[in-house]
C-alpha cells in the first residue's frame, strides 16, 4: 500500500497575514529585521550585554544582503528563487540610501517597469512600488536625483495606465499601485530646491579648472552639464569648451564608435567634438556606470553586493561574475 502523505521534497511555504497582504513567512522576518531602527537595535544589544560591558561598534553587525541562487529543481528540490525574494534579501530598498548602489537600484527599476512590471506577481509588484518610494524619500531628503526620480514615476505613470486592462493581480491592488505613484509624483511638484547656505566650504566652482572638468567629462548625461551651466555662469563656459566634449567622446564611447562619425580633416582643429558626441549619443546610448553592482559567485550560486561580500563556503579562490542590471533579470523566468 502506498504512503500518502505530505511530499518531503516540496513542503510549501509558511504565510503570515501583514497590513499590506499575505506574505511568505521566510520573506516576511527579513523584511522585519531591515525595518528595525538602529535605535532599537543599539538597546535590545545594550540589554543583552549589560552584564558584558561591550561596546556597540564591536558587537552590531548589519546583515550582508544575499541570497542564494537556485538555477533549476531537482528531485531533493522543487523550489527556485523568485524576484520578489531576491529583491527582499538583496535588501534594495537599503541600497537606495548608498551613493554608490542607488544608479544600479534605479536602472533596475526602469527596467522592471518598462517591460516586467504587469506580468509580476502582486508581492513582487508591491515590492517594487515600495523600492520606488525609497527612491522618491531618498530624493527629497538629501535633495539628489530629483530628476531621476521624476523619470521613474512618469515611466510607473505610463505603465499602470496602458496595462490596466492586461496585468496580472487584483484591480484593488492595481488601484492602489496608481494612488501611491500619484502621491508620490504630488509630492515632487511641490518639492523646491533649496538654495546652499554660505558654510563656508568648498565648492565646485572653487576647484581648479582642470579639476571641474575631469569631473564634467565623467558625468554620465550630457544633459546634467547642460542644467549645470544655466545654474553657474563658470560652468557654463566649461560646458561650452571644445576640449571637454573631446574627453567625453572618448570616455563614453569606444574608438570604433567615434571613428563612425569623425570626420576625414587634416587638422584637429576644425572637428566638432560636441556634434561627434550628439551623434554617438543618439547612435549608441548612453554608457551606464556603476559604482558598485550585483555578481553570482561560482562557488555557491550566491548573489551579492561586490562592496558588501558574502559568506561563502569556499573561502579562497573564489571567483565571481559581475551582474548588470540586465542580466540579473535575466536569471529570473519573467
Amino acid at each position: 500500500m502506498p504512503f500518502l502523505g505530505r511530499d518531503w521534497r516540496s513542503p510549501g511555504d509558511q504565510w503570515v497575514r501583514t497590513t499590506e497582504g499575505w506574505e511568505k513567512l521566510k520573506i516576511w522576518r527579513v523584511k522585519v529585521f531591515e525595518n528595525l531602527n538602529q535605535n532599537v537595535v543599539a538597546r535590545l544589544i545594550r540589554l543583552a550585554l549589560l552584564d558584558m560591558k561591550c561596546s556597540r561598534d564591536d558587537t552590531y553587525e548589519r546583515r550582508q544582503p544575499f541570497i542564494l541562487f537556485n538555477k533549476g529543481m531537482t528531485r531533493e528540490r522543487k523550489e527556485l528563487t523568485s524576484v520578489s525574494e531576491a529583491l527582499v534579501r538583496l535588501d534594495m530598498t537599503g541600497a537606495v540610501k548608498d551613493i554608490r548602489r542607488i544608479n544600479y537600484v534605479g536602472k533596475l527599476l526602469e527596467l522592471i517597469l518598462e517591460k516586467k512590471f504587469p506580468g509580476l506577481s502582486g508581492t513582487a509588484q508591491k515590492h517594487v512600488i515600495k523600492i520606488l518610494e525609497a527612491i522618491v524619500q531618498q530624493a527629497l531628503e538629501t535633495e539628489y536625483n530629483t530628476g531621476f526620480a521624476r523619470e521613474l514615476l512618469t515611466t510607473a505613470d505610463q505603465v499602470l495606465k496602458t496595462s490596466q486592462l492586461s496585468h496580472i493581480g487584483s484591480e484593488c491592488l492595481w488601484t492602489k499601485h496608481q494612488d501611491t505613484v500619484t502621491r508620490m509624483k504630488n509630492k515632487l511638484e511641490e518639492f523646491q530646491v533649496k538654495q546652499r547656505k554660505n558654510d563656508g566650504k568648498m565648492k565646485l566652482v572653487d576647484l581648479p579648472d582642470d579639476c571641474v572638468r575631469c569631473i564634467l567629462s565623467r558625468i554620465v548625461d550630457h544633459k546634467d552639464i547642460m542644467r549645470a551651466g544655466m545654474a553657474q555662469s563658470s560652468i557654463h563656459i566649461f560646458s561650452q569648451e571644445r576640449l571637454l566634449w573631446q574627453q567625453m567622446c572618448f570616455f563614453h564611447f569606444t574608438n570604433q564608435q567615434i571613428i563612425t562619425f569623425l570626420p576625414q580633416v587634416l587638422d584637429d582643429k576644425d572637428i566638432d567634438w560636441k556634434l561627434i558626441y550628439k551623434r554617438c549619443y543618439k547612435r549608441f546610448g548612453k554608457k551606464d556606470l556603476y559604482a558598485d553592482c550585483l555578481a553570482l559567485c561560482s562557488s555557491c550560486c550566491g548573489i551579492y553586493w561586490q562592496s558588501l561580500g558574502h559568506p561563502c563556503v569556499h573561502k579562497e579562490n573564489v571567483t565571481s561574475t559581475p551582474l548588470s542590471p540586465q542580466d540579473f533579470l535575466k536569471l529570473f523566468s519573467l
